[in-house]
């Protein structure tokens, strides 16, 4: 980082707000911020509706509050830090404290990190740090996500307490101005495999139809069925493997919960094919900042061997060209579902820093000696299963 961007961290102010109200306030200068976003999950309804939904408040783990606003000496809003402490236990003079951003759970939120213009976004993160570690009274670890390449944090880089974790890598379609310029510059495998996709269904006289629900009333019938398909797709054992990250009932309340927040402004797209009068594929998409970002889907297995899901995310690229979108992003992950469009490939990367106080590490230390110290394994799992959030499915435990 150069000495005029260190500098620049210095002059930011940085506040911490821990009540809802403050949160609410937010909303005008955060939409003006994820403007500049093309995730999602940048988005005020994103965040609100989590905070909502999947904040924890058990003896196991509790949740608090604490947004972190990073302004100008002007008072301009360049960044907000969606964050909160978890604590676990919730109760007793022994708990860990992790600071992170909102999003803790198994894939729901696949990005996480800092909303912040993007000028300003390097700096932001780097003022971000250099408060917490000022602030360490309230949190003994600090999980750091969403970092992009560009963004160096400085010193802290270097120090014993901080460790680069993994990195998260999510895939752009930049879109012509036509379905045919498209489909002229994919590989000859992908090629063939969406002539045999639509082949197979005329081949057995199948019409289909692309379905697109997008306004409130459509919300909830749309989600009933993709449930349904997500769920299916779980099941199956003959194939690539894929959780059902929405057969908690939090989780599906939470997905039915910002999906209307996302049509209520005309940003969500749930894309349905349709075969013989049934919705036998579903992906849902989300409008933010000129991209539409598909995220999850679900099929129905009797219609596997027609390659529906597929036929499906053409359908939807072609939707997005054909309604002027700039951008597709087919979601995090590198799997042949994604990497077959050819896209292009963005990482970021995720970190830990431990708080530097005394207090931090030794509650640390004595946390995962008790841990370690159960004797049993169903006792081990009945102790992670008291710590862990509700929204994570048993499977994943």
């Amino acid at each position: 980082m150069s000495n005029d961007r260190a500098e620049a961290s210095t002059k930011l102010v940085v506040e911490i707000l821990r009540s809802i109200e403050e949160f609410r306030s937010l909303e005008f200068e955060w939409r003006a911020l994820e403007q500049h976003s093309e995730f999602p999950f940048s988005s005020f309804d994103w965040n609100i509706s989590w905070w909502m939904q999947l904040r924890e408040d058990k003896l196991g783990v509790k949740d608090s509050l604490s947004l972190r606003t990073i302004r100008t000496v002007e008072g301009k809003l360049i960044a907000v830090a969606p964050m909160l402490v978890s604590r676990r236990p919730s109760v007793g003079p022994i708990c860990v404290r992790q600071l992170q951003f909102f999003g803790a759970d198994p894939n729901i939120t696949e990005l996480r990190g800092l909303v912040a213009l993007p000028e300003w976004r390097a700096v932001a993160y780097r003022a971000l740090v250099e408060h917490a570690l000022a602030h360490t009274e309230d949190w003994d670890s600090m999980m750091l996500s969403g970092i992009t390449p560009d963004v160096e944090l400085g010193a802290v880089e270097s120090s014993p307490d901080f460790k680069w974790l993994y990195e998260i890598t999510d895939h752009e379609l930049q879109l012509p101005d036509s379905w045919e310029a498209f489909r002229a510059k994919l590989s000859r495998n992908i090629k063939e495999s969406l002539r045999k996709c639509y082949n197979s269904l005329k081949r057995d006289k199948l019409d289909f139809r692309l379905v697109v629900a997008e306004t409130p009333q459509q919300v909830v019938p749309a989600l009933a069925r993709f449930f349904e398909l997500h769920a299916a797709r779980a099941s199956l054992a003959d194939t690539v493997h894929h959780w059902n990250v929405f057969r908690a009932p939090e989780a599906q309340r939470f997905l039915i919960h910002v999906c209307h927040r996302f049509a209520e402004r005309g940003c969500l797209r749930i894309f349905q094919l349709v075969v013989g009068g049934e919705v036998v594929a579903a992906r849902i998409g989300f409008i933010a900042g000129g991209t539409l970002y598909l995220y999850y889907s679900g099929y129905d297995p009797a219609f596997a061997k027609y390659s529906v899901m597929t036929t499906t995310v053409a359908e939807a690229i072609r939707y997005a060209i054909e309604h002027g979108f700039a951008r597709v992003n087919l979601s995090t992950g590198s799997d042949v579902s994604k990497t077959r469009w050819s896209p292009s490939s963005r990482p970021t990367r995720a970190a830990m820093l431990h708080s530097p106080s005394m207090r931090s590490k030794l509650t640390h230390r004595v946390y995962l000696h008790a841990l370690s110290a159960i004797g049993t394994s169903s006792a081990l799992r009945r102790a992670t299963t008291f710590l862990t959030r509700r929204s994570i499915p048993p499977a994943l435990l």
